[in-house]
């Protein structure tokens, strides 16, 4: 018998708003480590450059452990 097909579009948009709200709060946290990094006093560009490279770093590692994550 297979699945009705509003079941199944309910459960594509309940997907998609899930999915969304995901998307939403990795934004809101990423955007909010780069405003830290933005407020700070830095000294010289040395100093902004370095708090870049940290956060592009952790940025990566976070990248690394889902595709991970995604693999098992």
């Amino acid at each position: 018998m297979g699945m009705d097909r509003t079941v199944l579009a309910e459960m594509q948009k309940k997907l998609q708003r899930e999915l969304a709200e995901r998307e939403r709060k990795t934004l809101e946290y990423w955007r909010a480590e780069v405003e830290k990094v933005y407020k700070r006093r830095h000294e010289n560009m040395a100093s902004l450059q370095l708090e870049l490279k940290n956060l592009m770093e952790r940025m990566d590692n976070r990248m690394r452990i889902l595709r991970k994550e995604a693999e098992i």
